[in-house]
C-alpha cells in the first residue's frame, strides 16, 4: 500500500476517497456474486422439489374391463387404493356401479377390495400389487 500514497502526494483525503471507491467497487462485486449465488440456490431447491415430486409419484394405468375404456394418470404413492379407484372413474369418465370390483390388471386379476385402505406404496411393498395397473370389473347379469 505504500505505492498508493505516492500518486496522492501524501494527501490523506485523496487516499481515503480512493480507498472508499475501491471498497465500493469490491462491495458491488460481492453483491453481484451474492445475487448469483441466491439464484443458484433457488434453482437447486426447485430441482430438489421436482426430483422429490417425481420420486413420490407414479403413473397409474386403469382399464374398465366391461366398457374397455382405458386411462392413465399420475398419482402420489401416498394415495390409498380407495382414492385411486375413485379417481379412476373420473379419469375413465364412467359412473361407478354398486357391484363394481377394483382389481389388479394382470393376467390373473386379483380383487383389491380387502386392501382399499393401503397406500400405493404399502400395497406394492406388501406385494398386494406388482405394478400400478388396475382394472374395474362390473358384475354382469346372467340368465
Amino acid at each position: 500500500m505504500i505505492e498508493n500514497t505516492k500518486p496522492f502526494n501524501n494527501d490523506p483525503l485523496q487516499k481515503a476517497v480512493h480507498d472508499l471507491e475501491v471498497a465500493e467497487a469490491h462491495l458491488a462485486n460481492a453483491q453481484a456474486e451474492e445475487q448469483a449465488a441466491e439464484h443458484d440456490v433457488e434453482e437447486a431447491i426447485k430441482e430438489v422439489k421436482d426430483a422429490e415430486r417425481d420420486r413420490d409419484t407414479v403413473t397409474v394405468h386403469v382399464i374398465h374391463v366391461n366398457e374397455v375404456e382405458k386411462a392413465s394418470f399420475a398419482e402420489r404413492l401416498t394415495a390409498t387404493l380407495q382414492q385411486v379407484w375413485e379417481k379412476s372413474y373420473i379419469e375413465l369418465k364412467i359412473p361407478p356401479k354398486p357391484k363394481d370390483v377394483f382389481q389388479t390388471a394382470n393376467k390373473n386379476p386379483k380383487s383389491l377390495m380387502s386392501f382399499l385402505s393401503l397406500t400405493l406404496e404399502q400395497a406394492h411393498q406388501q406385494k398386494v400389487i406388482e405394478d400400478y395397473c388396475f382394472g374395474i370389473a362390473s358384475e354382469t347379469g346372467g340368465a
